[in-house]
């Protein structure tokens, strides 16, 4: 099972609903739908279907709606960064930058349990590349945080308000 599958599975089950409202949104039954998340014999998700969750996820804010996304990017050397959204450039960058700091100590204690035999399992690397993608999530939290903040300053300081 890949990395991208992973994503799309988190998103649908973290889903407000699960699966089942997930599967109602797309007009399949939910029995299908968890079917193609499972990889069962048979059963294929499809690329439309995946990004159709991610975009469902990303609309309710889901954590979990860009994992995939992260996991394709990564699978090809790349980094997904989000175009700016509305975002309260008075929001708290500090609590941002914590949970950040929070995912990237669950990697780094995620590796540290897996390497400690010098052996890594499947379930291991799932666990580590799941926790990579809430890393990242969170990273770009920050960033679209941060970008807020500067378009706020860059809006100040072309009416003429100067710095604070």
């Amino acid at each position: 099972m890949s990395s991208l599958i992973d994503g799309v599975r988190r998103a649908a089950r973290n889903y407000p609903g699960g699966v089942d409202a997930v599967a109602l949104r797309l007009g399949k039954s939910p029995s299908t739908l968890e079917k193609e998340l499972r990889g069962a014999p048979g059963y294929k998700l499809g690329y439309e279907d995946a990004h159709d969750i991610m975009l469902l996820c990303r609309d309710v804010g889901s954590e979990h709606g860009l994992d995939a996304l992260n996991a394709q990017a990564d699978s090809l050397g790349a980094v997904v960064t989000l175009l700016p959204e509305s975002v309260d450039p008075g929001s708290c960058t500090g609590a941002f930058v914590a949970k950040l700091m929070r995912e990237f100590s669950d990697v780094i204690a995620s590796l540290g349990e897996s390497l400690s035999d010098g052996v890594i399992t499947p379930n291991e690397m799932r666990k580590i590349e799941g926790q990579w993608a809430e890393m990242i999530a969170a990273g770009q939290t920050v960033l679209r945080n941060l970008k807020a903040r500067m378009r706020a300053a860059m809006a100040r300081w072309s009416n003429g308000g100067g710095a604070e």
